[in-house]
């Protein structure tokens, strides 16, 4: 029987034992080397507790004005109220030129008129209202033709070869029309907005002259008599 030689045998061994080994190793890496690559990795950032990136909303654009809307029918029943006459209104100012002062007073359907330039011309007319539009005349023969636009009487009077335009508001008393009348005289004023006075007084013989001064409390004196002036409507007999 053949016996092996004991170095063989060791040899053998060895290379065995280093195999297993190398196997080993191919199978499971070195605990030193798992410990630096868990080390080298590196974690995902913890999410943030702010709201993520985003587009901003753009906000409203506010209006550059508070100006209510006001719809095409609202504004159509305005215009036709301020294009109505109220019940019972004056109106009162000057001529575009400045050159007569202009008084219309309504009442109804019914309108009265006084122009005068605070010297010596002077009128009293009277006449109707139809819808936003009115004609008077005179017994010397002046004409008044306005209608209302927006609240205001715009016109024109025409007499004694001339004629003068006018664009004239509602008076808020104490402005208006007043007059008075005394023994032989018969005096009108128009009382403006900024507070002024103008008038005309006639006396029975035709002639005119300025005015006496009308107080505060519509008193003047006339005729060499205190008289007291009292407003003129629109349907009053002139």
């Amino acid at each position: 029987m053949t016996h092996r030689s004991p170095l063989l045998t060791l040899a053998a061994v060895a290379i065995f034992f280093a195999a297993m080994l190398t196997a080993d190793f191919l199978v499971h890496p070195s605990a030193g080397s798992a410990t630096a690559g868990a080390s080298s990795t590196t974690l995902p950032s913890p999410i943030s507790s702010a709201s993520p990136a985003a587009t901003p909303t753009q906000p409203a654009s506010t209006p550059a004005t508070s100006r209510p809307i006001t719809s095409p029918a609202a504004s159509a029943t305005k215009r036709a109220y301020q294009d109505q006459f109220p019940h019972k209104v004056v109106y009162a100012g000057r001529s575009e030129d400045g050159h007569l002062a202009i008084a219309v007073a309504v009442l109804g359907d019914r309108a009265a008129a006084y122009i005068c330039d605070g010297r010596s011309r002077e009128a009293w007319l009277r006449g109707t209202v139809d819808g936003d539009s009115l004609r008077l005349t005179s017994r010397q023969g002046y004409r008044l033709t306005a209608e209302l636009d927006d609240g205001r009487l715009e016109g024109e009077v025409r007499g004694d070869g001339r004629h003068w335009k006018f664009e004239i508001r509602p008076a808020e008393k104490p402005a208006g029309l007043y007059r008075a009348k005394g023994s032989t005289t018969t005096v009108g004023w128009i009382r403006l907005a900024d507070g002024s006075v103008v008038g005309v007084a006639t006396g029975a013989d035709g002639t005119s002259e300025a005015a006496p001064p009308l107080g505060s409390d519509d008193e003047a004196q006339v005729d060499g008599q205190t008289v007291q002036a009292t407003p003129v409507n629109g349907d009053d007999e002139i």
